[in-house]
């Protein structure tokens, strides 16, 4: 077996590449230059062999799965180091240091093949002292070897594609987070307006069902069946809202959608506890004779459910009467403490505990989107950043109970 010398243009050069070495090894990742591996260090072979490597250096890099493409040593370290550095914001938009990726669909079928993508997509924006390089790239880059670290494959979906597509934006410092959503939807309308290209978040998904591995949760799903479909009063627009949360990616939206079906299911849960709270009163023998502290007393239930009118009230009557809090702990994201300690074995004070941070979150979370002004005064229950998508999955839950409730009322008890 012969022994490979590796020469490099630079010592720099060499010592970025001891660590794209160790990166790439970690994570089964392969790489070929002129039919060598630039990564073994043994060759089967009776003869020694050199190999030189620049930073124009085609490489032929190999992810796990067989996935494949061809990058120049120079871009393969920088993607490397970069995934390194990096995180995932989401599941479409990738940050390190000075540079995000954002996956992205087009409204342009095999975009890469077609004419427009020999179009000059490059464009800036300024954010006060923050200059931004916004433009749009194809092949393998640091978002796929972040994917490859993170073993967010499988062996249906590579850590690669051919087909993605990602805009990619560069700042002259550190990117701001809050800042790529104002990027995004202002290369949206530059795209539009001047090429009459759309764009929209193309989220990662690989976790496909694999009736191989997972033979018993499939067997198990092979004996559910559907329920009746919901229709009657109220339901065709109830659904059409709760639709709509699917029609973008982005959890912020997702959950003013969500928001909306509570509010749409509210006024049906108020009424409902009116007449509820109305019909025991009048049951009462003193009903039969009443006097002014009866009067006042039925005034005192109207004069209350005026008050569940406004948001916070109605969301907390709505949420708490139409929802399963053990549904919702199974579901609640790190930030929601309470909630995610709820058990068979908590008592009745803990679960109202539980919905009240649950509402807190819900109705916080909701104004900071749907009143977002500079002046906007946080309460402190709203839910972080970093855990918007699991907020959303959780606000989803809320909608679906919401839904099913108000579906088994009388239609002519449905407020619409």
């Amino acid at each position: 077996m012969g022994e490979k010398k590796v020469l490099f243009e630079s010592e720099e050069l060499k010592n970025r590449f001891e660590d794209l070495k160790d990166f790439c090894k970690q994570y089964e990742i392969d790489c070929y230059h002129d039919g060598i591996s630039i990564l073994e260090e043994e060759e089967d072979e009776e003869e020694y062999s050199t190999l030189r490597l620049n930073t124009n250096s085609e490489i032929i890099v190999y992810l796990p799965n067989e996935a494949e493409d061809l990058l120049e040593l120079s871009d393969l370290i920088q993607f490397v180091e970069e995934a390194r550095q990096g995180y995932f914001l989401n599941d479409y938009t990738f940050i390190s240091g000075q540079k995000a990726y954002i996956r992205i669909g087009t409204s342009h079928i095999n975009f890469q093949d077609s004419m427009i993508s020999e179009m000059n997509f490059q464009s800036k924006i300024d954010f006060e002292d923050i200059s931004y390089n916004v433009d749009i790239v194809w092949g393998l880059n640091s978002f796929n070897f972040k994917l490859a670290e993170k073993g967010l494959f499988s062996k249906y979906v590579p850590p690669y594609l051919e087909e993605d597509i990602f805009i990619v934006i560069e700042s002259d410092k550190k990117i701001v987070e809050a800042h790529l959503d104002i990027i995004f939807d202002s290369y949206f309308f530059e795209l539009k307006s001047t090429f009459n290209l759309e764009i929209e978040p193309n989220p990662w998904i690989y976790e496909l069902w694999d009736y191989d591995e997972d033979e018993d949760d499939f067997k198990n799903m092979k004996e559910i069946s559907l329920r009746p479909l919901l229709q009657g009063r109220g339901i065709k627009e109830l659904l059409s809202i709760y639709k709509s949360a699917f029609d973008t990616s982005y959890p912020q939206q997702q959950i003013l959608s969500f928001s909306r079906v509570i509010e749409y299911v509210s006024q049906t849960v108020i009424r409902k506890d009116l007449i509820e709270k109305t019909m025991i009163k009048l049951s009462s023998n003193r009903a039969l004779s009443p006097d002014s502290n009866f009067i006042l007393e039925l005034g005192k239930i109207f004069e209350e459910h005026r008050d569940l009118g406004k948001d916070y009230q109605a969301f907390k009557i709505t949420i708490s009467t139409c929802c399963d809090i053990y549904e919702l702990a199974q579901h609640a994201p790190e930030f929601l403490k309470k909630t995610n300690k709820i058990t068979l074995n908590s008592n009745k004070d803990q679960r109202e505990q539980a919905f009240k941070e649950i509402v807190d979150a819900v109705t916080a979370t909701r104004n900071m989107f749907a009143h977002a002004k500079t002046n906007y005064k946080p309460k402190g229950s709203e839910c972080p950043t970093e855990q918007l998508e699991e907020f959303s999955g959780l606000m989803d839950i809320i909608a679906q109970q919401t839904i099913r409730w108000f579906s088994v009322q009388k239609e002519d008890n449905r407020i619409v």
